[in-house]
């Protein structure tokens, strides 16, 4: 701590409104050392200054083993036990095999915010701590009321000390100082505040004028520094480690629609079936602050409009862990797509990736693109669960009675196809003609033997593809970054519901089928389409051989069996919500 952490850039503070950080770093430590009855206690203070703490822990019993880059004076008045003159970098580099878990805390007192990498410098002291040991630190707060009235202001000024102090390189919210700890394995199991009026930070005529009212009014607004101590053992109290979160709220521009059904509800359904979790799907302007009380979690799914903003703004206040979820690279639409969105909205959600605790996507392709926004980004594969019954997908190939089907909600290369299928009916007059979709229409007049359906829920889709025996599977797609980005989820579903797929040999699908081995792959081509098409209403067997390979992948990779365990791992080391210390 430095020699005067509380002197700020307009002056000295008054003591008198202070709670010491120091006092409170010591009541932390000796409730530590009574709880686990340690007699001669061992600690490791980095950054001890002059050693002016160092000297007052020593006088309570306890061993001090200093670390100070930058003054000797510690050491040369005798007021540590061991003394490093150095970095706490080059301390880890540098210190001897025996001090491996030799201590029972570690102490930071206003350091963390001055280094370049303090959640590497915390997982490397973590091998010095015993294993019941903790960490206790003090970190200036950057939500201090007074900073965000200086930013109202339009000013932001590194002062000498303070919580702008010219010599951090970190700043920390609540928020951000306990993501720090559980991204670098501790749980914080104790915090107070140290409280400064908002005048004593940035005066103000509002502030004082009205100072004897704001801390007793709004204390959180006023914490000028948090105390915090952690452990490993308190992570699986203080993340989502060990245990998974119950009751998850799901924000939905449409929470019916087959995307967000496919994507979110039923994997997160089986998700609560396995782990005994709730699950509430919504839009946003139909939820209430009881919900959120109720949450200890929101995933907020593509796109986000104001109320979805103001809800994750909310969930934040409430320490309530925010994912956002994406199946497409919404941030980049092409221009064929129907799918619009406003320029505002595309703005709400550039945010919301920026901000989420984290981002889950559905495949490596989409996560490489929202990293440009975002170091929270997880993979989530897409699952097919159905709940509508599935018959007997294996024995559905028997003849060359084939039916096409050409099912999509958008154009992507569709208008391609229609050539393609007017030449497979003159050569198979027997052929059908599936259309499902937005897109239906567009194929009127390429044979006698189509059937055309709108736009369908989920389930209504596997039942129809449930009718179709000797089913193919037309999945065309250019090579657009947008459409690379996309997930195999169709591939997925006419394969559980007993239909081959041929699909256009360009990402995602290059990732997922083998050609020949469970699926065909084809260039976008006339000829190729034709060629492809022909050979599998010809031959049942590969048929069948391509179905039995596409099946077992299906199950191994993207089922039911899977859906669970993805979203768990998803939760992992998430915050907890809105502890109380």
């Amino acid at each position: 701590m430095s020699s005067n952490p509380y002197k700020n850039y307009h002056g000295s503070i008054d003591f008198s409104v202070l709670n010491n950080s120091h006092t409170q770093a010591f009541l932390f430590l000796q409730e530590h050392c009574n709880n686990l009855k340690i007699e001669n206690p061992r600690v490791l203070e980095i950054g001890c200054s002059s050693g002016y703490f160092s000297e007052a822990l020593r006088s309570h019993g306890i061993y001090v083993h200093a670390v100070e880059p930058f003054l000797t004076e510690a050491k040369d008045l005798g007021r540590v036990d061991d003394f490093f003159y150095g970095t706490v970098e080059e301390f880890c580099a540098n210190s001897p095999a025996e001090l491996t878990e030799s201590f029972d805390a570690i102490i930071f007192g206003d350091v963390l915010e001055h280094l370049l990498d303090p959640k590497s410098v915390l997982e490397a002291l973590s091998t010095f701590l015993k294993h019941d040991g903790v960490v206790i630190a003090s970190v200036p707060n950057i939500t201090h009321i007074g900073i965000r009235n200086m930013l109202n202001d339009g000013i932001w000024e590194y002062q000498k000390y303070g919580i702008l102090d010219s010599t951090h390189f970190r700043f920390f919210s609540w928020r951000s100082l306990r993501k720090l700890f559980i991204e670098a394995g501790f749980g914080i199991e104790r915090r107070y505040s140290v409280l400064v009026p908002e005048f004593g930070v940035y005066p103000s005529a509002n502030s004082l004028r009205e100072f004897a009212f704001t801390i007793a009014l709004n204390p959180h607004d006023h914490t000028f520094q948090h105390v915090v101590r952690a452990s490993k053992k308190a992570l699986a109290q203080d993340a989502y480690s060990e245990s998974t979160p119950k009751n998850i709220l799901v924000l939905s521009p449409n929470p019916y629609s087959s995307v967000t059904i496919i994507r979110l509800l039923k994997p997160l359904l089986e998700y609560c079936r396995t782990y005994s979790g709730s699950l509430k799907a919504m839009r946003s302007s139909d939820v209430f602050i009881e919900h959120l009380h109720w949450a200890d979690i929101v995933i907020a799914h593509r796109e986000i409009n104001i109320f979805t903003s103001e809800l994750i703004s909310l969930a934040r206040n409430m320490d309530i862990p925010v994912i956002y979820d994406t199946d497409d690279l919404l941030t980049k639409l092409p221009e064929w797509s129907l799918h619009k969105i406003p320029p505002v909205e595309k703005s709400l959600m550039d945010n919301a990736i920026a901000t989420a605790d984290r981002v889950t996507c559905t495949t490596q392709r989409l996560k490489d693109e929202l990293m440009h926004l975002s170091d929270n980004v997880y993979v989530v594969p897409n699952v097919y669960i159905a709940t509508a019954q599935i018959s007997s997908p294996k024995s559905r190939h028997y003849n060359e009675e084939c039916t096409l089907v050409i099912a999509s909600s958008d154009t992507v290369l569709v208008d391609f196809l229609i050539p393609p299928v007017k030449t497979l009916c003159k050569i198979f007059p027997s052929l059908k003609i599936v259309t499902i979709g937005n897109i239906a229409h567009k194929f009127y007049g390429t044979s006698m033997n189509i059937t055309a359906y709108n736009q369908c829920s989920d389930d209504d889709f596997t039942k129809i593809l449930n009718t179709i025996d000797n089913g193919i599977g037309l999945i065309p797609l250019d090579d657009s970054l947008f459409s690379s980005c996309k997930s195999p989820i169709k591939y997925y579903h006419y394969t559980a519901c007993g239909i081959v797929t041929i699909a256009s040999s360009v990402p995602p699908y290059t990732e997922y089928i083998e050609n020949g081995k469970n699926g065909v792959l084809v260039k976008n081509e006339l000829e190729h389409w034709c060629n492809s098409a022909a050979t599998l209403i010809s031959t049942p067997e590969h048929r069948q051989h391509l179905l039995a390979n596409a099946l077992k992948g299906w199950q191994k990779d993207a089922s039911q069996n899977q859906a669970a365990e993805f979203w768990r791992e998803a939760f992992k080391n998430l915050p907890k919500k809105n502890r109380t210390y």
